[in-house]
């Protein structure tokens, strides 16, 4: 490493091609893991010609064309942090552990095309592709767009909120904050004849969610579809940092971040009662996840260690 760079290179989070509220989870996991191992990190809506930038994927013709237009004029190469479990399996491209043009309520086929497309165009300025933790797993992804690496940055540290004054006197026994599909809607339903289940209307700012997920003793992660296999690693760390538990429905994960949330089997007859005494304990749950949370992270940080080496070789040829 040369002089020039003793420290961190700068890094410039450019999100130019989402809403900021549909990504608040995934810019604070980043800010935080960067800052955390020194680097001077911003977030903006313009790109930033002095720092390494770092966008989150989901390209369309415009936002694929602003990329490019930026990346040829300043000489640059961006990374993509991989938000959707994009994988190759046996010549196969598969998006949410189904193949390409596969029908769902969660994002339209044609939607799922345009984001793979826009990424293959613009992989002639991806310098690599980072993942927020261990999901999405992006299987065999160096076999569909060979010469990018796969970086993974690990876990950050969360600081503990207070407890609420009294768990007894708040509104809402479950709170659930994500996109509601058919499938989650039936599970709601069923929640709400015998517990208090609450859901903001459509998307609301980060601030206002976690002061929304505050109003209950427990958090809710509900798949899109019977046959969604994976945990909302965000939702989880998100509840986290707003002093919540979070208990999973029909779900049966194996990823990092399954130590640190509750998966009930909907398979098991007394299911919902199972459910109903966890919120009678939902701040020595919290308490459980919270420390399981940094045991898993540590031990994570291990065995996949912060890419150091990544942004400084990057820095070298940019900087």
């Amino acid at each position: 490493m040369t002089a020039a760079f003793a420290r961190p290179a700068p890094v410039h989070l450019w999100i130019y091609n989402h809403p900021f509220h549909g990504i608040s989870d995934q810019i604070e996991f980043f800010l935080s893991i960067l800052r955390q191992h020194g680097h001077n990190v911003t977030a903006g809506r313009r790109p930033s010609s002095e720092a390494l930038n770092v966008v989150i994927e989901n390209f369309s013709g415009a936002t694929t064309q602003t990329l490019i237009d930026f990346c040829k004029t300043k000489a640059k190469r961006v990374s993509v942090i991989m938000t959707e479990h994009l994988d190759f399996v046996g010549d196969e491209i598969t998006i949410h552990g189904a193949p390409l043009w596969s029908d769902n309520d969660y994002m339209h086929p044609a939607a799922q095309l345009a984001r793979i497309q826009g990424l293959m165009e613009c992989a002639c300025h991806i310098r690599g592709f980072l993942v927020l933790g261990d999901l999405p797993e992006l299987r065999n992804m160096q076999s569909m767009m060979p010469g990018i690496p796969v970086r993974t940055l690990p876990f950050p540290k969360l600081s503990a909120p207070p407890p609420p004054p009294s768990w007894r006197e708040l509104p809402a026994d479950l709170v659930f904050t994500g996109v509601v599909t058919s499938y989650r809607a039936e599970l709601l339903k069923e929640l709400g004849a015998s517990m208090t289940v609450a859901t903001p209307n459509g998307f609301i700012p980060r601030k206002a969610r976690d002061l929304f997920s505050q109003t209950g003793r427990l958090v809710l992660n509900l798949p899109q579809r019977p046959d969604w296999r994976w945990l909302s690693l965000m939702r989880i760390i998100a509840a986290l940092r707003c002093g919540r538990a979070t208990v999973s429905l029909g779900t049966q994960d194996t990823s990092q971040i399954a130590a640190c949330c509750v998966q009930l089997d909907l398979r098991e007859p007394d299911w919902v009662a199972q459910l109903r005494e966890l919120t009678e304990r939902p701040g020595e749950i919290f308490a459980r996840e919270f420390d399981d949370y940094h045991n898993m992270a540590e031990a994570f940080s291990r065995d996949y260690a912060f890419p150091r080496d990544f942004f400084e070789a990057w820095a070298v040829t940019e900087l």
